[in-house]
């Protein structure tokens, strides 16, 4: 199927490529298909694109890249809706916010990670539970930054 978007034109994406999100991502209930794009620059960056509309994208990244330790913590019933069965099939990503003119500023949300279920093609935003997250994480601490300026 042909898909409009607003950054990257037209592109041809097969329904087997489209992830269904139940209850969509928050603040964007209404929106359950999207699907992922390598960014074409390379890197750990991806595209999280919605079907529509077409200006809707987030920049995502698997959380491990620059956070080793990141764990989440779910119930067997919150993976439920995406027919989670074994940890294996899940693929973790996190929404990236990037400054525009400062991505040395960029931070992740590791409070609400997505979990994509490859084998069902069905996905889920999380919101853990507690303050072992936050929302804003800075993925280049301040102190590599200073060093850097210095």
């Amino acid at each position: 199927m042909k898909i409009q978007t607003t950054r990257f034109g037209e592109l041809e994406v097969s329904s087997g490529e489209i992830y269904y999100f139940p209850e969509g991502l928050l603040g964007f209930g209404s929106v359950k298909r999207y699907f992922t794009l390598a960014n074409p620059t390379g890197g750990p960056f991806e595209w999280l694109q919605a079907v529509e509309p077409p200006n809707l994208a987030f920049v995502v990244c698997d959380p491990i890249t620059f956070s080793p330790d990141y764990r989440i913590k779910a119930k067997k019933e919150d993976l439920e809706s995406i027919k989670i069965e074994r940890v294996e099939d899940a693929i973790v990503r996190v929404i990236l916010v990037i400054p525009r003119g400062h991505p040395e500023r960029m931070t992740a949300n590791l409070q609400g990670p997505i979990v994509f279920n490859a084998k069902s093609m069905l996905a889920k935003q999380l919101v853990l539970p507690g303050d072992e997250y936050t929302t804003r994480y800075r993925v280049f601490p301040e102190e590599a930054l200073a060093g850097e300026k210095a």
